[in-house]
């Protein structure tokens, strides 16, 4: 069966996810793999976004442009 490993867990989420598991009586990987299987069967919220579509608008400039001529931010 394929597994799945999942890093830097805060302290908090692993300690409450070890709370949970007690609550329930199972183990944290029992507790974990049931969550896992509930949120996955739930449908998706809210509709489906439309798909994303794109224009190309002729400017009439033919001087290159760069990631900073449209955003102000340190990537």
């Amino acid at each position: 069966m394929p597994a799945l490993h999942v890093r830097d867990v805060p302290d908090e989420t692993l300690l409450a996810l070890k709370r949970r598991a007690a609550r329930h009586g199972h183990s944290v990987q029992q507790e974990t793999r049931s969550m896992l299987i509930r949120l996955a069967a739930e449908p998706l919220a809210g509709p489906r976004p439309r798909p994303l579509r794109l224009h190309t608008v002729a400017t009439g400039l033919t001087d290159p442009f760069d990631r900073d001529d449209f955003y102000d931010d340190e990537r």
